[in-house]
């Protein structure tokens, strides 16, 4: 009888936990997680076409390319040259139209998002502070976190990602169903400004800010002034943390290969679609510009060149390359030097299970760019 009340009484607890309960059923995140988790719908508007260049899908792969991609069990491949697509791959099961979870790619689209707020007006300045916007930032040291902190993952607040706790700052934020309450939980733990140091509830405080700013979600926003301006193919599926909540803007923006492809597309004609400016190319290259803070992940001594303003920075084969990047291998890569937009979604970005968590990678993102500057 003991054993019996002990057996139900564990999952009622697990039952009466929402958070617990989702975090052990689907566990690690997945690419489609849209199918089973809340979401808001992210309107396409009048359709345009990016055109294929006339050698589509002509070009052959580097043996060693083709093996990277298939031993990380890439799931959608796509390459353009001069806005064109040059290249296109999908594994069975998967089109140019399948959805996928982009995971933190997402965190490029809400420094877009700032951009076009900051161009329209509807926020004075990139060092305002939180609390102008959202009143619970307003109080204490709090107040003294701004939108270029958060931008910049150098708030000082106390969020530590916890990867493998059902508990932990990462699952309440994937999987629980109050983000403000939860954003509203953060304490300050260094001096804004500090250090750069990864932090999954910086976005998402910059989410919330934003749609006070804005006076819209964050769903709608996106639709106005970006996803319907850049002519996607298909709409967006952004997940909330309930049904008609706030959405994730850490996360989880589920689109496909081609329409992604355009995020990469508007960044490197610095924020010019087709002749509209939706994002100042001032705030474009500021987003593209190392901050040049102490890496608290790497240490004091360490000044961190990798990251902008919500976009990843590299110097690959030292040239330079900037991507926006997803759990996972989630890509939108972009190479300047050779007029080279690509787009790689998979279920991994490591070669074996013992590299994912070591220091040096994306290990796939490197071999991409070499390959891909050999190629062309």
């Amino acid at each position: 009888m003991k054993k019996v009340f002990l057996i139900s009484s564990v999952l009622s607890v697990i039952l009466c936990s929402c958070q617990l309960a989702r975090t052990v059923v689907y566990n690690d995140p997945g690419l489609q997680d849209f199918k089973f988790m809340p979401y808001s719908r992210v309107k396409a508007g009048n359709y345009q076409p990016i055109p294929e260049a006339s050698s589509y899908n002509t070009m052959k792969l580097p043996d060693s390319l083709r093996r990277a991609l298939t031993q990380t069990q890439t799931v959608a491949f796509l390459v353009l040259k001069h806005d064109s697509i040059v290249y296109e791959w999908y594994a069975p099961g998967y089109t140019d139209s399948s959805r996928t979870n982009p995971f933190s790619m997402t965190k490029s689209i809400m420094s877009i998002l700032t951009g076009v707020a900051l161009k329209e007006g509807k926020i004075q300045s990139i060092d305002d502070p939180i609390g102008k916007y959202y009143e619970p930032y307003k109080y204490g040291d709090l107040g003294k976190v701004t939108l270029h902190h958060v931008i910049t993952m150098s708030s000082g607040l106390n969020y530590h990602d916890q990867y493998l706790n059902p508990f932990g700052h990462v699952a309440t934020l994937y999987y629980g169903r109050d983000l403000r309450k939860f954003v509203n939980t953060m304490k300050y733990e260094k001096p804004a400004g500090y250090e750069f140091r990864y932090k999954n509830v910086d976005p998402e405080i910059l989410g919330v800010a934003l749609t006070q700013a804005v006076g819209m979600n964050m769903t709608q926003y996106a639709s106005e002034k970006l996803w319907g301006p850049l002519g996607a193919a298909h709409d967006a599926y952004w997940l909330t943390d309930r049904k008609g909540g706030m959405e994730k803007t850490y996360c989880c923006f589920h689109s496909n290969a081609r329409d992604f492809a355009r995020i990469g597309m508007l960044y490197e004609h610095y924020g010019n679609w087709k002749g509209t400016q939706i994002v100042d190319s001032s705030y474009v290259r500021a987003s593209l510009t190392p901050i040049n803070l102490p890496d608290g992940e790497r240490g004091d001594t360490v000044i961190c060149k990798r990251y902008g303003y919500l976009w990843w920075l590299r110097n690959t084969d030292g040239k330079s390359d900037f991507r926006a990047d997803g759990m996972k291998g989630q890509y939108v890569g972009v190479l300047p030097d050779k007029d080279i937009v690509f787009v790689r979604l998979g279920l991994r970005d490591w070669y074996s299970s013992g590299s994912r968590f070591k220091h040096g990678g994306p290990f796939l993102y490197g071999t991409i760019v070499k390959m891909l500057r050999q190629m062309f």
